[in-house]
């Protein structure tokens, strides 16, 4: 059965045409909620959804009270089919924007709730959503957007916060006054929140480690943790090991090192596509289709050893390069900025993780064990445009380009040989044999000795002229 097909019956067993409507809007929208829409939301949820939204939020602003209408109205004035409309709906919800309630009657009545879409400046300190939008429209976009949406109100460097607290001036309960008060902080707030992630086990590991939990599972960083594990695909154990690489020297959480792992985890299992939004329905569908694919190749092959080149070609299939890179360093640990460098490299000209390490692992054997930024992008560039998308290819173009590269180099002449070349005068071949033939003409009372020593002084003299 066909992707639409499945969709379509889903949507028939979920929302017919006749099905009435009632629509709400939760809360008072920012100012600044049509930018958002347009800029940040849609990138995620396409246009057909925010044009969903938009149309609801005009009904709920102009409607009569207690008043419905059907979904095929709502399908005319958008001009969009019922499925399309289905699908807009869902993605809506799944963002945030939207909740929908159904009652069941003499006719089956919808309720729509229009959350408020967030700030532009909550938008981009969401993390999830921010990492996404990122991803989508690529980091210079990203930049652009955030820099014209979100106004900055810079104070000088050396003012310090003097805010009271509301538990600073109010008590709703007069203590007695033998009972000490203590005002909780953040570090130690409660984190026993709806959360999916393993708290005990977390404590757990970094107790083994000699460092105190407290500082680095707040529950803000707990929420960073659970939605970046979300939408960069890490598992329970994967997690243990991005959270010992993000906690410092000084035993803080850096959140940027804790992205960097999340994405090498990503890029190890997924490749080169960056995570986005995809509909379940869809990545099923072309799962199934790949596993039967996998399955027919797996029978077709056959058993047999396989040799170096493939052990090689398994490895770099396996590693990311912070990984390669740490490996070929005596310390076991990788450069930062290298990284950074490589990963950027690698996104920008859309190279998957096994071609970027065979790419890393010839540059280094070209340029003798170093990493220059240009060279490294300039070889990216032509391997992106030979659409080179696996290790194994990736390895016949480097073996190649070496061997054009070393051939290259045998065949251009150095400078001194080509200059002295261009100046021996033709009658030079004639005089030497010539000299050689009197130099070397036995006399009667020369010696073997004699004849092999004038031999090694002529060899000498003519060697001057090469």
């Amino acid at each position: 059965m066909s992707f639409g097909v499945k969709a379509m019956n889903e949507r028939l067993r979920n929302l017919l045409p006749n099905d009435r409507m009632k629509v709400f809007q939760q809360s008072a929208f920012y100012e600044d909620v049509e930018d958002v829409l347009t800029f940040l939301y849609q990138p995620l949820i396409q246009m057909t959804g925010i044009a969903v939204f938009q149309m609801l939020w005009k009904e709920a602003k102009y409607k009569q009270a207690q008043t419905s209408l059907s979904h095929h109205q709502l399908m005319n004035s958008l001009n969009m089919n019922l499925d399309d409309f289905y699908e807009a709906r869902k993605r809506l919800e799944a963002i945030g924007l939207l909740s929908t309630y159904k009652e069941e009657g003499t006719y089956t009545t919808f309720y729509y709730v229009l959350k408020r879409p967030l700030s532009a400046k909550d938008f981009f300190d969401e993390p999830m959503l921010s990492i996404l939008l990122e991803h989508q429209i690529g980091k210079e976009a990203y930049q652009r957007l955030k820099n014209k949406l979100v106004k900055s109100n810079t104070l000088p460097s050396n003012v310090k916060q003097v805010t009271k607290s509301f538990d600073d001036v109010f008590t709703t309960v007069k203590p007695p006054m033998n009972q000490k008060v203590e005002k909780p902080t953040e570090k130690e707030e409660s984190v026993l929140q709806s959360t999916n992630l393993p708290i005990e086990w977390l404590h757990k590991i970094l107790a083994q480690q000699n460092i105190d939990s407290k500082p680095i599972l707040t529950r803000s960083n707990l929420q960073y943790i659970e939605r970046l594990s979300k939408i960069y695909d890490v598992d329970v154990l994967e997690l243990e090991k991005a959270i010992l690489w993000a906690v410092n020297e000084e035993h803080q959480f850096d959140r940027h090192e804790f992205q960097d792992m999340c994405k090498d985890i990503y890029y190890k299992k997924h490749g080169n596509i960056p995570p986005r939004l995809y509909a379940k329905s869809t990545v099923e569908n072309e799962i199934a289709a790949s596993q039967t694919v996998e399955k027919k190749l797996e029978q077709s092959k056959q058993q047999k050893p396989l040799t170096k080149e493939e052990k090689l070609i398994q490895h770099f299939e396996a590693i990311t390069h912070r990984e390669l890179l740490e490996d070929l360093s005596p310390s076991g640990k990788a450069s930062i900025d290298e990284i950074n460098m490589i990963t950027d490299i690698m996104e920008q000209h859309g190279l998957t993780q096994p071609v970027m390490n065979v790419l890393i692992d010839y540059v280094l054997k070209r340029s003798s064990n170093k990493l220059n930024q240009k060279f490294i992008d300039r070889v990216a560039a032509s391997w992106s445009r030979e659409g080179i998308k696996t290790a194994k290819e990736a390895f016949k173009v480097a073996k190649r380009d070496y061997q054009q590269f070393k051939t290259g180099k045998q065949k251009q002449p150095t400078r001194k040989q080509s200059a002295r070349k261009g100046v021996v005068p033709e009658w030079y071949d004639e005089q030497k044999k010539k000299q050689e033939e009197q130099y070397l003409k036995p006399s009667k009372t020369a010696s073997k000795e004699d004849i092999e020593k004038k031999q090694e002084e002529l060899e000498a003299f003519f060697k001057q002229f090469k």
